[in-house]
């Protein structure tokens, strides 16, 4: 067995040895490069580069200190669009009320930026302040007169209850793993 073992270490201790003079030997050698092509008569010969555009005034930079860089929301065209449709009368979507006293929140949504926020009264939004939060309305006062925004739009079709809830008392009627609607069969009496 120790015979064996010793043959083993002999012959990596060779491996070794092999590989380090190769190592080595790449190391001292002194490769030269490739000679650099002829250039062809098919290709143009290289023109002037021109310099550089000269770097923006440091001014243009102040916006990053000024605002968020990490706010989703954050683009200075949908500020431009904001206030655009601000200036425009575009009204606020109400996506729900919480009434709590003093402590009431109505969720509104300026279409341009596309973000539902919570707002008390007193808040300003839309180009205006709000005035008062209903159970299905709210009322922003603006420069131009009062907006009333409805929780439910009447010109909007209200959107229908699920089928699948049933009638009270009925079974629900649910999917089977083979996706086809089954329903419930009570046990029979016997």
């Amino acid at each position: 067995m120790s015979r064996a073992l010793l043959l083993a270490n002999v012959l990596v201790g060779g491996l070794g040895c092999l590989f380090a003079a190769g190592i080595v030997r790449d190391v001292v050698t002194h490769r030269s490069l490739p000679p650099v092509p002829a250039p062809r008569a098919s290709q143009a010969p290289v023109a002037a580069v021109a310099p550089p555009a000269p770097p923006p005034p440091m001014v243009s930079y102040q916006i990053i200190a000024v605002k968020n860089m990490f706010n989703p929301g954050r683009s200075e065209a949908t500020e431009a669009s904001a206030g655009a449709a601000v200036a425009a009368g575009v009204k606020p979507i109400l996506h729900g009320v919480v009434l709590d006293g003093a402590r009431s929140r109505a969720y509104l949504e300026e279409p341009p930026a596309r973000q539902v926020f919570g707002y008390a009264v007193g808040d300003r939004i839309a180009g205006g302040r709000l005035e008062s939060i209903d159970s299905d309305r709210v009322v922003i006062v603006r420069p131009q007169g009062r907006l009333e925004v409805l929780l439910q739009d009447p010109s909007k079709p209200r959107q229908g209850v699920p089928a699948a809830a049933g009638q009270p008392g009925q079974p629900i009627r649910a999917p089977s793993s083979s996706g086809r609607v089954t329903t419930p069969v009570p046990p029979q009496p016997q």
